[in-house]
């Protein structure tokens, strides 16, 4: 049963169920009452009745007339009443209009029905071993009981039938919400991520639309972000397979050419020095992508690290680039290998990027509590729509100049996982024509010695 119809009974049963309880109450309370007025009229009847036939019994025998049973019966006769009159246990005369044959203890009443007739009998003693029991007709105050129970019925059936109208169009109403939210479940569950209740009742229903709205949207976030993923997985092996195919294209195409073919020494040296050139290039690219696939599988060990110490290690890293480190000693919380990888990545970036000869500078501003390193440089700068892009692994803005300077499109992918190892990220501003700036945000370590 749908949960609209269950509501739909449910009220009809308190509505017929208070209807007819108070209706009831009401027509019966009101019988009640009027039977009560009723009893009390005929008893005074009765009991004028008893005393009429009493005073004329007692003055016939005053004067000593025959006080028989036809006198009696003549007496009670003239009472105009309904009733029957006893001597003892011998039955004087009877007039009730119903089967009765005995009389009643003195002052007692009793509702006797006869057929579709009912009647109220009040019996009472006289002197003279007398018993008089009077009839009184109640078949038309239970006949307007019964009719007006028949239209309160009636009533009852048309105040339900125009309920029931009302209920259900009150419960498609009320259950219309509920309507929504499983038919946007179902559409969501159907893949039509993008749909939304926004349901406006004003009470708790419109909160849970909001939490589920709430949950759509994490759930579609989340989607995006898996897509995004899968996106990212197929770009990578992609932009991965063809970054392995060119060296080995070039490597079996020299090999084969050194195999097959008789060239003079010059000839052989240009394809030994390609194949040579071009394994070095796979063997960067394989350290490279170790080192990013390995990184974050177990948390760094931070230590302090004066940058002083650093920037020796750097330039010979760094050969013949012109580079520019500052004077002062500060030091840093960082693991000095990854750093010192992070800052010969971007070094080198920024010389391929530059000028022959062009300065590539080392900034280093020291705050409160934290130390920010930068390396800039005056080169060619890299677009805006690419600066979002440019840490995504094999990567590359210009893939000729870069596979002509022996880039592989991972050194940023790995600078961005190193800052994040150290719980910071790499912020890159960029002007085309004019340079670029990569920095990132170390926490300070204690004062150097």
């Amino acid at each position: 049963m749908r949960y609209a119809q269950k509501l739909i009974c449910l009220l009809l049963l308190v509505l017929s169920a208070s209807f007819g309880v108070g209706g009831c109450y009401l027509l019966y309370s009101d019988f009640a009452v009027q039977l009560q007025r009723t009893h009390a009229a005929n008893a005074a009847a009765h009991a004028q009745v008893c005393t009429l036939l009493q005073t004329e019994i007692i003055d016939l025998q005053r004067r000593g007339d025959d006080t028989g049973n036809a006198v009696l019966a003549g007496l009670l006769a003239a009472q105009d009443a309904t009733a029957a009159l006893w001597r003892g246990e011998t039955e004087v005369c009877n007039d009730l209009m119903l089967p009765w044959a005995e009389p009643l203890a003195n002052g007692t009443m009793r509702t006797v029905r006869a057929g579709d007739a009912v009647y109220a009998l009040y019996g009472s003693d006289l002197q003279g071993n007398l018993h008089l029991v009077s009839s009184y007709d109640l078949t038309p105050l239970y006949r307007d009981r019964n009719a007006s129970l028949r239209r309160f019925l009636g009533l009852e059936a048309a105040v339900l039938a125009a309920g029931t109208v009302v209920l259900a169009l009150l419960a498609r109403q009320l259950t219309r919400p509920l309507r929504v939210l499983t038919g946007t479940s179902a559409q969501i569950a159907a893949g039509d991520y993008a749909r939304r209740t926004a349901l406006h009742t004003g009470d708790e229903i419109e909160q849970v639309s909001q939490s589920f709205d709430k949950m759509a949207d994490a759930v579609q976030e989340k989607i995006a972000d898996l897509e995004a993923d899968v996106q990212k997985r197929e770009d990578f092996m992609g932009a991965f397979t063809h970054e392995l195919k060119t060296p080995m294209t070039s490597i079996i195409g020299y090999a084969d050419v050194l195999r097959s073919l008789q060239t003079d020494p010059e000839e052989q040296r240009e394809a030994a020095k390609a194949i040579y050139h071009e394994s070095r290039r796979l063997e960067a690219l394989s350290q490279k992508l170790l080192a990013l696939l390995a990184l974050g599988e177990e948390p760094l060990t931070l230590t302090d690290v004066q940058l002083a110490g650093l920037w020796p290690r750097l330039r010979l890293a760094c050969p013949g680039v012109n580079l520019q480190t500052p004077a002062g000693r500060c030091t840093v919380r960082a693991d000095e290998d990854l750093l010192l990888d992070l800052l010969c990545n971007l070094v080198q970036n920024a010389a391929k990027a530059s000028a022959p000869g062009a300065p590539v500078t080392v900034r280093c501003t020291p705050g409160d509590t934290t130390v920010e390193l930068a390396v800039a440089d005056e080169g060619c700068g890299i677009p805006a729509a690419e600066l979002s892009r440019v840490t995504e692994p094999f990567y590359m803005v210009d893939k000729s100049r870069a596979r002509k300077q022996g880039g592989s499109g991972l050194g940023l992918a790995l600078c961005k996982r190193i800052a994040l190892a150290h719980g910071s990220d790499l912020v890159i501003e960029s002007t085309p024509g004019r340079g670029t700036t990569v920095g990132l945000t170390l926490q300070k370590g204690g004062d150097p010695a």
